[in-house]
């Protein structure tokens, strides 16, 4: 039984905790948007732009994304940035406890799924058909993506915003939310493995 606060805050930053949850409300999410979307009379995965990327859209996206992770990596080095303790005692607390596997499948699947068609698919889609137009939906998605993220600090949620601008320029170039679930599924998962590195050297 929980009885102090401090107990309340190791349960929520377990990453058995963190991956359950995220699983949980991946359904909860999807649900509410199909209900949205029905509502307005448009067929869900045509509304959220759910179409398989072609393979130049997908190897693009991937390039993309991965030389932004190198350049920020590198950035993060020379002006000596820290790994979030969120993120490392997310990954620590799953491999302690057997979660892993659980984080993985949350991290890099659940999460991006339910962030994409709710930010990318859903919300891109309403704001780039308005006097905002693609540029401002991107900006605008990317903004309330990253301060979603309350979890890091400053720094950490500026790469948010960018990597958020990155996505939004692959929605908008490819036409498939699909493509944007797969590049956040690997950046998820690149940072999963450069975590399990760094926790092996701490």
């Amino acid at each position: 039984m929980i009885t102090t606060q401090a107990e309340l805050q190791a349960l929520v930053n377990q990453g058995g905790s963190i991956a359950a949850a995220t699983i949980a409300a991946c359904p909860f999410v999807l649900g509410v948007l199909w209900v949205a979307i029905r509502i307005a009379r448009h067929r869900f995965a045509s509304y959220l732009a759910l179409r398989w990327p072609v393979r130049r859209a997908l190897v693009r996206g991937l390039t993309i994304s991965f030389a932004f992770l190198l350049a920020w990596d590198l950035l993060s080095y020379l002006t000596g940035q820290k790994t979030p303790d969120f993120v490392i005692n997310s990954y620590r607390t799953a491999k302690d406890t057997g979660a892993l596997p659980l984080l993985l499948i949350a991290f890099c699947v659940a999460a991006p799924i339910t962030e994409e068609f709710a930010v990318r698919g859903f919300l891109f889609r309403g704001w780039s058909r308005s006097f905002r137009g693609p540029i401002g939906a991107t900006l605008l998605s990317s903004a309330l993506w990253a301060a979603m993220h309350v979890q890091y600090d400053s720094y950490y949620v500026c790469e948010v915003f960018l990597i958020g601008l990155i996505f939004g320029y692959l929605r908008h170039r490819s036409g498939s939310t699909w493509l944007t679930v797969i590049t956040h599924g690997f950046n998820n998962l690149a940072v999963l493995v450069q975590t399990a590195w760094i926790a092996a050297r701490l």
